[in-house]
């Protein structure tokens, strides 16, 4: 056997081995986060009041979980967490009916539970793609967990969680977008391509973002942008049409959301804007204050490319769009989960340096 023939078998067991261990440590983070998420989210759920006129949007993703397709103009394409959502309960729903106490305050036990199951389950893989996403920027696995850490504890995450609502599936695309753009990993800006517009119509404020700073051949992005706005044009030309809605109608009601950048700016720069934006990370927010160091700045900074500034314009623009400030900056969260990490990561090593320095 040549030496080529062992540095060959050599090098293909240690990327199995790689591999592997990604894995597990994949599996592992998800377990983690289900684990954080599922009890604050379960509260809600079990509270919560699901007051359809507060909250129109559960109306419409109970309903399209119930294949009632005469939804809100805006979100009646979101269909993919609605649809897995009423799987779910197809198969489980013996067993929720079983569990269902007497106090329960929503509409369906059984359909409700089938949501928080799935949006768990999304907002856990949203949290491994975060902890993958920060140990892409050479963070420890402990500072990368501090990282996931910021977001899981978040109020928003249990709202996202235990509502029956669909922004799970959208934050997992904003993720996958972003680790795809750092990591070079072409399959995850491809997934993010096709699904991205089923999750959610601002992923067309995403498209620039990948069309400009992705791995993948910008032509290559064209094809790939073209057949999945088929699909989806497909898709929705065929909803309408079946159930006998104005074809323009959801664009129009889209283009109405303009209107609501002035009332958006006065919430934004009021005293209420500003509990908002406590409300996304909380007392997280105050490992900030070490930015004061030199050198913290310094990596924070060489590890903040310009893509990184251009995607929180485009959550600047999601928050104006939308009078739910906080709900839609939380958009950031894996960004903001990457600097803390960064930020706990130099803390530590500045730690262990001049502990090093002290006992030498």
């Amino acid at each position: 056997m040549t030496t080529q023939k062992l540095h060959e078998i050599y090098k293909n067991a240690k990327t199995t081995c790689f591999n592997n261990k990604v894995l597990t440590e994949n599996v592992l983070v998800f377990i983690f986060c289900f684990a954080v998420i599922f009890g604050a989210a379960f509260a809600l759920f079990d509270t919560y009041n699901y007051d359809v006129v507060a909250n129109p949007d559960i109306k419409t993703y109970l309903g399209l979980a119930n294949f009632d397709f005469d939804q809100s103009p805006i979100r009646k394409y979101r269909v993919i967490v609605p649809f897995i959502a009423s799987g779910v309960n197809f198969i489980l729903s013996p067993v929720f009916v079983l569990l269902k106490p007497q106090s329960f305050p929503g509409p369906d036990f059984s359909l409700c539970m089938s949501f928080l199951i799935v949006n768990t389950s999304l907002m856990s893989i949203f949290g491994t793609i975060i902890f993958r996403l920060c140990k892409s920027y050479g963070v420890t696995t402990v500072s990368a967990i501090v990282g996931v850490l910021s977001v899981l504890t978040c109020r928003w995450t249990s709202y996202m969680a235990g509502i029956p609502l669909v922004d799970s599936l959208y934050l997992v695309i904003i993720a996958l977008t972003l680790l795809g753009i750092k990591t070079k990993q072409n399959t995850l800006i491809t997934i993010a391509i096709f699904v991205g517009p089923w999750a959610k119509e601002s992923f067309i404020f995403i498209a620039p973002l990948i069309f400009f700073y992705a791995n993948i051949n910008r032509y290559k992005q064209l094809l790939l942008f073209a057949f999945s706005f088929l699909i989806v044009f497909s898709f929705r030309y065929y909803y309408d049409i079946s159930n006998q809605i104005l074809v323009n109608e959801s664009l129009s009601k889209d283009i109405a959301h303009v209107g609501q950048i002035i009332i958006s700016l006065k919430r934004l720069f009021s005293f209420h804007g500003i509990y908002e934006m406590f409300s996304i990370v909380g007392f997280w927010g105050f490992l900030f204050v070490f930015i004061k160091n030199k050198n913290i700045r310094t990596v924070l900074r060489s590890n903040t490319p310009i893509y990184i500034y251009i995607f929180l314009f485009i959550v600047l623009i999601h928050a104006l769009l939308s009078t739910e400030l906080a709900r839609m900056f939380y958009i950031a969260t894996p960004i903001i989960a990457v600097w803390i990490a960064i930020i706990f990561n130099e803390i530590t090593q500045l730690k262990q340096y001049q502990y090093l320095i002290k006992h030498s």
